[in-house]
């Protein structure tokens, strides 16, 4: 797996002198773009950065602070973001950054759903997508197992070994970084992991009417432990990627990870 170096800039960076930045320091940049949805919220700087940025041939992504609390509000702030970055070079995703505490209060749902709207609205207009959270953010306020893997995750966790979850981009510090030619002040470290190798996927595919055991009973959505019955006969009812959901007689049990069934033969 490849390392490379980046950084992640806004505004509060203020003018940068993109003569002076050094490639071997900044081999990519995360540029914000946007907060919100209303008229006037995009960042002061993105298009000079942006600009900049790709002049000097430094690959460029873009994030949008969020303020969403409904999956509705996430489609405004899509749409918004998209305003804002127009026509720019982006050859990395547009990121979502979700921080707020009144965010958090929505509950997991709304805020997994919040992800998962954005991205696909990214997606659905030619962008790479994806979501920076901490971890506590995983753990405590979304459904860390439909975001993980599923998305591309910039994880901020600062001042730390390594990592604590799978992720593309790792935040590491923010401020303080150190000095960068052409920068003054404080400035956010990234890292990008690259290259990874293919996983050989050796999983068995489920389809509807499947037969199946259940060899460890944790819901999908919730991460939470559900019952199961050993003389029971459990079928697929729905299969999508890795999410299955199975049940009795064609009544709903749970939704499951395919990692947690077999066939019964």
């Amino acid at each position: 797996m490849i390392k490379k170096k980046g950084i992640d800039v806004s505004y509060a960076q203020g003018y940068i002198d993109f003569d002076r930045i050094n490639k071997d320091q900044v081999q990519f940049a995360i540029v914000r773009s946007s907060f919100g949805w209303e008229t006037g919220q995009k960042d002061s700087m993105f298009d000079r950065n942006i600009k900049g940025f790709t002049r000097k041939d430094i690959p460029c992504g873009a994030y949008h602070y969020s303020y969403a609390q409904s999956p509705e509000d996430a489609v405004r702030e899509a749409e918004y973001c998209l305003e804002c970055i127009g026509r720019a070079k982006l050859s990395l995703p547009v990121f979502l950054d979700m921080e707020e505490q009144c965010i958090a209060d929505c509950g997991r749902r709304v805020c997994t759903d919040i992800i998962k709207v954005f991205c696909a609205h990214m997606k659905a207009h030619g962008r790479k997508a994806g979501v920076y959270l901490n971890p506590n953010w995983l753990e405590n306020y979304v459904y860390k197992n439909e975001i993980i893997g599923k998305y591309e995750l910039w994880l901020a966790q600062w001042d730390s070994e390594k990592p604590a979850y799978p992720c593309s981009f790792w935040q590491y510090r923010v401020g303080s970084g150190g000095s960068i030619n052409g920068i003054s002040g404080d400035i956010d470290l990234d890292i990008m992991y690259t290259d990874k190798k293919p996983v050989r996927d050796n999983r068995v595919k489920f389809k509807v009417g499947d037969h199946v055991i259940v060899t460890d009973p944790i819901n999908y959505d919730t991460g939470e432990k559900f019952v199961v019955y050993p003389d029971e006969d459990y079928t697929v009812i729905e299969a999508v990627g890795d999410r299955i959901v199975i049940g009795i007689d064609g009544r709903v049990t749970a939704p499951i990870n395919a990692k947690y069934l077999r066939l019964k033969k």
